[in-house]
């Protein structure tokens, strides 16, 4: 009996302890062992593309939102009122300067010159007859005034009515493009009324305002580019025609007036435009590309790749790692962003990768990903 109890404590101990080993391995030394073997491992570098900071020579630009308008621009009324017998023009077409738009009915005003045509006829006769017995004494000069005053009143009359006949057709004063026409054949019109609204967008003008600091770099013939939602592929070039003669109390702003040949008529009133005033002398920048730049509330930043050895002693010279930069991003153009201060001609910056790395992580630079990551856009 006392040997049943004596190997059964004897196993107890063994397993026991067995099992305390089994879960000491399992639950303490395994993992931190597996900790030190991590934490204790290097990270591996990261693969990022990169591209060297450039020289460039760009051209002074002032950006600004215009609105075109027409280089000329009426409302075509008549000066007498009359019913429209004949309309000459259709909705929306050009027409030239001299061509006849709208002819409003004469009928009264040629029945009113034929009755003065015989009056005159008669009194120019009357007056001849005159003239005669006068030269024999046969009839008081009195008589011979009279009538030439009734000849010179007809003559009038005849004349006022030509000037009415001559209102009554109306014409184009300038080559343009008519609107939509308000009136129709047979229609009374009253003087001054609106008929049809022509304006001539060849050139057009693009109207926009710059800032007082922008103004003393504006002068007229300065060369501008146009861009406009409905040709986003299309630059339009035009030069600085005029600028306004004071400052808004409202905006303290100046407007600027463009001036852009339209010959083809894309171009309309009211079209809103980014336009691109060329001022001063090109000068030489440093650029990156656009996708080199991170934003944020703290300020622009880029990941410029540094021998490893420039942030750890202990780094091995061929290895590369990050340096976050903070710089001053300026104008963009073609995909590249004017970096006015942090960088200098040739550092290196990433352009994709960002979202892996931070200060100090090591890296291998391999362009192939930036174009990997652009052919997976272009299929999404």
């Amino acid at each position: 009996m006392i040997r049943r109890i004596i190997y059964f404590l004897l196993a107890t101990i063994v397993f026991g302890g067995l099992a305390g080993a089994i879960g000491f391995y399992a639950f303490d030394f395994k993992p931190k062992m597996l900790a030190t073997i991590i934490l204790g491992s290097p990270r591996p570098p990261e693969t990022v593309s990169a591209e060297p900071a450039r020289t460039d020579s760009w051209q002074p630009q002032i950006a600004a939102i215009g609105t075109l308008v027409a280089s000329e621009g009426i409302d075509i009324t008549p000066q007498v009122g009359g019913i429209i017998k004949e309309i000459k023009f259709d909705s929306g077409e050009r027409v030239r300067k001299g061509q006849l738009m709208v002819q409003l009915d004469i009928t009264t005003e040629e029945a009113d010159m034929r009755s003065i045509t015989s009056q005159l006829v008669n009194a120019e006769a009357d007056l001849a007859r005159k003239e005669k017995l006068v030269a024999k004494g046969i009839s008081p000069r009195a008589e011979l005034d009279n009538l030439r005053t009734t000849r010179d009143t007809l003559q009038a009359s005849m004349d006022r009515l030509r000037a009415i006949v001559a209102q009554k057709f109306i014409y184009a004063p300038w080559d343009g493009q008519v609107g939509l026409r308000a009136v129709s054949v047979g229609s009374y019109v009253a003087p001054g009324q609106k008929i049809v609204w022509l304006q001539k967008t060849d050139p057009i003008y693009a109207d926009f305002q710059v800032t007082e600091a922008d103004y003393g770099r504006i002068s007229d013939g300065l060369q501008v580019a146009a861009t406009f939602n409905a040709y986003p592929d299309k630059t339009f070039g035009g030069q600085i025609k005029t600028t306004d003669a004071r400052v808004s109390n409202d905006s303290r702003m100046i407007t600027v007036r463009a001036s852009i040949d339209n010959p083809d008529g894309k171009l309309v009133p009211g079209m809103y435009a980014n336009v691109l005033v060329d001022s001063g002398v090109p000068e030489t920048v440093v650029t990156v590309p656009q996708t080199a730049i991170t934003y944020s509330l703290y300020g622009d930043n880029v990941f410029v790749v540094v021998p490893a050895t420039k942030l750890d002693p202990n780094a091995k010279p061929e290895e590369l790692a990050i340096e976050r930069r903070f710089v001053k991003a300026g104008a963009v153009r073609d995909g590249r962003v004017q970096i006015v201060s942090g960088l200098a001609d040739g550092d290196k910056v990433v352009t994709a990768g960002h979202n892996k790395i931070d200060q100090g992580s090591k890296v291998i630079v391999d362009n192939s990903i930036a174009l990997k990551l652009q052919d997976s856009k272009t299929i999404q």
